[in-house]
């Protein structure tokens, strides 16, 4: 990122401070944070990861992980331990790790506003919550592919779009 995107980009994100975590969701594969109640929504498809307490809580690859109930129904069905049979869909609602982690999340989101917001050259975030919990989001592609977006439920302001190579301001569908 030059300096001009790099400014942009921090100017919009700075806007998250302070702002409470509303709900922690997931659509597809991607990551979806609400924060405030003015509707400010952060969606990654990157790699990220949170942490609380000097452990991961929940991660992009948790998606692909069998729930913690399809382990146990598939032991009540006989299968052996670690096996996942191959009509394992993980992008099915509740079959998967992310979909527990978000549920435990969501079940106390007390704590989770946005104390401070970081950003480097490449375009990697880090969000600091006041209850210690950081989230971290890492551009994982060289390519012009979208890793994060920043939107304005609204339809107010324009999407800010971070791109492996890049940033773009991106006019929202609702308001084309």
């Amino acid at each position: 990122m030059n300096i001009t995107e790099l400014t942009l980009v921090q100017t919009r994100l700075n806007m998250l401070i302070k702002q409470p975590l509303t709900v922690a969701a997931r659509q597809a594969d991607m990551l979806c944070l609400s924060f405030g109640e003015q509707g400010t929504t952060l969606r990654i498809q990157c790699y990220y990861r949170m942490m609380e307490q000097g452990g991961v809580i929940l991660a992009r690859n948790d998606v692909y992980q069998p729930a913690e109930s399809m382990w146990q129904m598939w032991e009540q069905m006989g299968y052996e331990h670690d096996y996942i049979p191959e009509d394992f869909r993980s992008d099915e609602p509740g079959a998967n790790r992310l979909d527990e982690c978000l549920d435990r999340l969501n079940a106390d989101l007390s704590g989770m506003t946005v104390q401070t917001v970081m950003l480097n050259h490449l375009g990697d975030m880090t969000l600091c919550f006041a209850c210690g919990a950081t989230l971290n989001v890492l551009l994982d592609t060289s390519g012009g592919e979208e890793c994060w977006r920043l939107m304005d439920e609204s339809g107010e302001t324009d999407d800010l779009v971070v791109y492996g190579d890049g940033v773009e301001l991106v006019r929202p569908e609702s308001a084309e």
